[in-house]
């Protein structure tokens, strides 16, 4: 081996699945620093993103068991779905659920318990984690109202550096209005920092409304005291701090809807349910620019079941002409035919009874964590 191209041999281990690799840390010494090396881990996972490999759809049942279990789907180039499977999480508590915040980014996710109470960044391909530390938050004098903090996930590649969004909602004593407080957590320091409120006093953030995005968070924001549900987008870039605004695809004067935000392929996404009986998914083709809004596809009275037709879009098909959808009860997975506006139910061995997923990319980030151990409780 001491003979061996070292660039052959990068070549082929950057090839394999990362749970082969773990394994591998223990050939020998040269190897272990090898797959730890930020080139190679880097190397790697934009191979597994290129090529679409050792992707799964990562599944957390709602079916209100406590504690919350999580499964996996493998999701292969053929654009099957594999049977599911059982694994462990690193919060895992007897009284209480645990649930995503947000979508994967490079194979790991932001997870919590319960009513916030624990937050952790998890790679559930290498079974690796890191437990965050809580935000704080000022206590006013005068509030008339607190929540609990919305969170959002994000990756800030200038840094190479995981942060979390925490967000508080409240009302100001003196006239009621809606403001916020901002906190920003960097892995790289294992630390939160206040960065200034959002620039929309009289808006409010729900729980699911933040999303990952071009180095930025985007936020779907909410007008307090209107009967139409006015919304529009704020961002926040990751690595400069600074704020953004751009609007939605639905004006103000339609008030018979409800809307999400979401990320697919690689573009902001809102999904728009109209109460009878219509759901539209639009995306934003240039990020930021109010107008880029393109409807992707409608249903109304064909293509889906009725009670189906609110739907999560996950992934698109590898030629973009069909996509993965969860309902709005969570309970079944789709097929999208973008072209014939015809969904097709997925087969799932093994699916949860309720449940939400997010597609997760094999990677080796974090692999520095802590190490998972079967049954262990946090």
């Amino acid at each position: 081996m001491s003979d061996f191209p070292p660039e052959i041999l990068f070549d082929i281990l950057s090839r394999l699945p990362p749970k082969d690799l773990i394994r591998f840390l223990c050939v020998s010494k040269a190897w272990n620093a090898l797959i730890r090396h930020h080139r190679f881990i880097e190397a790697h996972l934009q191979r597994s993103i290129q090529t679409n490999s050792f992707r799964t759809i990562l599944l957390e049942s709602e079916d209100g068991s406590r504690p919350s279990n999580f499964f996996s789907s493998a999701f292969d180039d053929s654009e099957t779905f594999g049977p599911v499977v059982q694994i462990e999480q690193p919060l895992k508590c007897p009284d209480d659920y645990t649930e995503i915040l947000g979508c994967s980014i490079n194979g790991v996710v932001c997870i919590h318990n319960g009513m916030r109470k624990n937050l952790a960044l998890w790679n559930p391909s290498i079974q690796k984690f890191k437990k965050i530390p809580l935000p704080t938050f000022e206590i006013l004098q005068r509030p008339s109202s607190f929540g609990v903090p919305e969170y959002g996930f994000g990756y800030d590649s200038a840094n190479h550096d995981y942060k979390i969004l925490a967000i508080l909602n409240f009302n100001r004593g003196d006239d009621a209005t809606m403001s916020s407080q901002v906190s920003l957590y960097s892995l790289k320091f294992n630390s939160w920092k206040r960065i200034p409120k959002l620039p929309c006093d009289g808006f409010y953030v729900q729980t699911g409304d933040v999303v990952f995005l071009n180095g930025a968070m985007s936020c779907l924001m909410r007008k307090s005291d209107s009967d139409k549900n006015r919304c529009k987008i704020v961002s926040l870039d990751l690595a400069s701090e600074k704020y953004m605004e751009f609007g939605t695809p639905m004006g103000d004067e339609d008030d018979n809807f409800m809307m999400g935000l979401e990320v697919l392929g690689g573009s902001l996404c809102i999904c728009v349910q109209q109460f009878w009986p219509k759901c539209d998914i639009w995306i934003m083709k240039e990020y930021g620019v109010t107008k880029s809004w393109t409807l992707l596809y409608s249903f109304e009275n064909g293509g889906m079941p009725y009670g189906n037709r609110y739907c999560k879009p996950l992934v698109f098909s590898k030629k973009g002409e069909m996509v993965v959808l969860v309902n709005i009860e969570r309970t079944t997975i789709f097929w999208c035919d973008l072209k014939k506006k015809r969904a097709k139910q997925v087969g799932i061995c093994g699916l949860p009874t309720r449940f939400d997923g997010t597609i997760c990319v094999g990677s080796l980030s974090l692999l520095d964590g802590d190490q998972m151990t079967v049954g262990r409780q946090q």
